[in-house]
C-alpha cells in the first residue's frame, strides 16, 4: 500500500469531517445499466475506491456507476432514510455493527443465487461469507479480514520495557510506569474499556463470548465489573486518559498515541497505517494482552465490513458484478490497498505485498500470524450491536468522571441489554 502523507491522513477521521455525500457518473454506453456504489470511511478510502470503480467502469463500458461516500457516522444517519425513500445505493458497504439490524428487517437481498456466477467466491478466506449467511440466505460478503491489535511507539515503550509474554497485570504496570514518567498529562495508552471488541477479546479469554444466541449476551455481570474496574484502575494512576481527554480524542489525528501523550494505542489491525502517515516515531503492532497462562489468547480475526445489495435494488445483476470485481479484480485490489481493513483471501494478500510500504507489511504479518492460530470461524455480531456499542462507552465513560462504580455500571449494561436485544 503507498504511502500516505500528514495531509491526506487529516481527513481519515471517522465522524470527525464533514459528509461528503457525492454523486459521480462515470463513463458508460448510452444504453448502458445504471447502479449507485456507496461506501463510508476516510478520504484515501473514498479516492481509493473511486479509482476502482473506475477500472470496474472501464472494464464493463456497459454498467454506468454513480457514488456516494461520507465518513462513518455521516453515512449510518442517512442510510437508514436512504432504505426508507427507495434511494439505497444498489451496492454498498455494510458494517458488522449495524449489518444483523438491515438483515432482520429483510433488507438485504440473497446472494446466493449470483454466487459461483456472476460472483466468486472460492478465493476468499473461510468466514468471510459464512458469517453473512442467514439459515440459506447470503446476506452479506466480507471485503476484509481484521483483529484487534495493540499499536506502539517503539522508542517510548523500549526505554520503559517490554512487550515479550504480556499479561493483563503486566499491560497495566507497563503503561502506568510510561504514563507517570511522562509528566503530567502523559498516559500509557488510550482508554480501551469502551471498545466493545476489546471486551469482546477479554471474555473470550475467560472462554465466553460476546452474545449467545441472537438475543442474549454470552458473558456475565461480574466480567463486565472486571473489565470496567480493570480501566479505572488505569486512569487513577495514568495508564490511561481522563474521560475528559478520551472526548476529544476522535479521529486518528487526535489520538493520544500520535498528540504524543501516550505510547501505545488498541484499535483494528489495519489502523497502524493511518496512525504512522501522522507520526515521525516508529510504530510496531502486537497481540493485546492475555491473562497469565491462558491456553486461549482471546484474538479473533474477522470479516467486520461486507458488500451488500438492498432487496429494493432494480439492478442487483449489475451490483454483484462490482461486488465481484472489488474481491476479486487484481487492478482493484492493488488500487484499494488495505483502505477497507486486511486482506479477504490469500490472492489479496499476494497482491498487496507486493507494494506494500513499511506499516501495511506489518499489518499483513500480524494478521497471518494470527490466521495460524485464531479460529477460522468466528461468532458474528447480532442486532442491537451497535446500541450496545455505544452503551459501553458511554457506561465507561460515566465511571471515569465518577458518576458510577463499575458495579453500578455494569448492572445498568445488563438492564439496557436486556431491552436493546429483546
Amino acid at each position: 500500500m503507498p504511502g500516505l502523507n500528514r495531509r491526506d491522513l487529516l481527513k481519515v477521521s471517522v465522524g470527525g469531517a464533514a459528509a461528503l455525500w457525492l454523486s459521480t457518473s462515470n463513463f458508460a454506453l448510452a444504453d448502458s445499466t445504471s447502479i449507485k456504489a456507496g461506501w463510508y470511511g476516510g478520504q484515501d478510502t473514498h479516492d481509493r475506491m473511486q479509482k476502482a470503480i473506475a477500472q470496474f467502469t472501464a472494464k464493463n463500458p456497459d454498467i454506468a456507476v454513480s457514488v456516494e461516500f461520507a465518513p462513518f457516522a455521516e453515512f449510518y444517519d442517512r442510510l437508514p432514510v436512504e432504505y426508507s425513500g427507495g434511494t439505497a445505493p444498489d451496492m454498498h458497504r455494510h458494517s458488522m455493527t449495524y449489518l444483523f439490524d438491515y438483515v432482520k428487517r429483510g433488507l438485504l437481498a440473497d446472494l446466493s443465487p449470483f454466487i459461483g456466477k456472476s460472483i466468486d467466491i472460492s478465493a476468499l478466506y473461510p468466514g468471510v461469507v459464512e458469517i453473512g449467511k442467514d439459515g440459506d440466505q447470503v446476506h452479506a460478503i466480507g471485503n476484509n479480514q481484521i483483529a484487534v491489535a495493540l499499536f506502539y511507539n517503539k522508542a517510548k515503550v523500549a526505554a520503559a520495557g517490554s512487550l515479550d509474554n504480556l499479561t493483563w497485570d503486566g499491560f497495566r504496570d507497563l503503561a502506568i510506569k510510561i504514563g507517570k514518567a511522562g509528566g503530567a498529562n502523559s498516559y500509557g495508552t488510550n482508554d480501551g474499556g469502551g471498545f466493545f471488541a476489546f471486551l469482546e477479546l477479554f471474555v473470550t479469554q475467560r472462554g465466553k463470548s460476546l452474545y449467545s444466541g441472537d438475543n442474549a449476551l454470552g458473558f456475565e455481570p461480574k466480567d463486565l465489573v472486571d473489565w470496567l474496574d480493570y480501566w479505572e484502575s488505569m486512569r487513577k494512576d495514568q495508564g490511561a486518559p481522563p474521560p475528559s481527554v478520551t472526548a476529544e480524542s476522535a479521529g486518528f489525528q487526535n489520538a493520544p498515541l500520535v498528540k504524543g501523550t501516550a505510547a501505545m494505542q488498541v484499535g483494528w489491525s489495519q489502523q497502524i497505517v493511518f496512525y504512522q502517515a501522522l507520526m515521525q516515531d516508529e510504530l510496531d503492532i502486537h497481540a493485546c494482552p492475555v491473562p497469565a497462562g491462558a491456553a486461549d489468547n482471546g484474538h479473533l480475526i474477522r470479516a467486520l465490513d461486507f458488500w451488500v445489495v438492498p432487496e429494493g435494488s432494480r439492478n442487483k445483476e449489475a451490483a454483484a458484478k462490482l461486488v465481484n470485481f472489488l474481491l476479486n479484480d487484481e487492478g482493484a485490489l492493488a488500487t484499494l490497498g488495505l483502505s477497507l481493513g486486511g486482506p479477504a483471501s490469500d490472492k489479496a494478500a499476494s497482491v498487496l505485498a507486493k507494494t506494500a510500504d513499511v506499516p501495511s507489511g506489518k499489518v499483513l504479518t500480524y494478521l497471518a500470524d494470527l490466521r495460524g492460530h485464531a479460529p477460522s470461524a468466528t461468532p458474528r455480531w447480532i442486532s442491537g450491536h451497535g446500541e450496545l456499542e455505544s452503551t459501553l462507552n458511554r457506561l465507561n465513560a460515566s465511571v471515569g468522571f465518577g458518576q458510577a462504580t463499575p458495579q453500578a455500571a455494569a448492572d445498568s449494561f445488563f438492564t439496557e441489554a436486556k431491552r436493546i436485544l429483546g
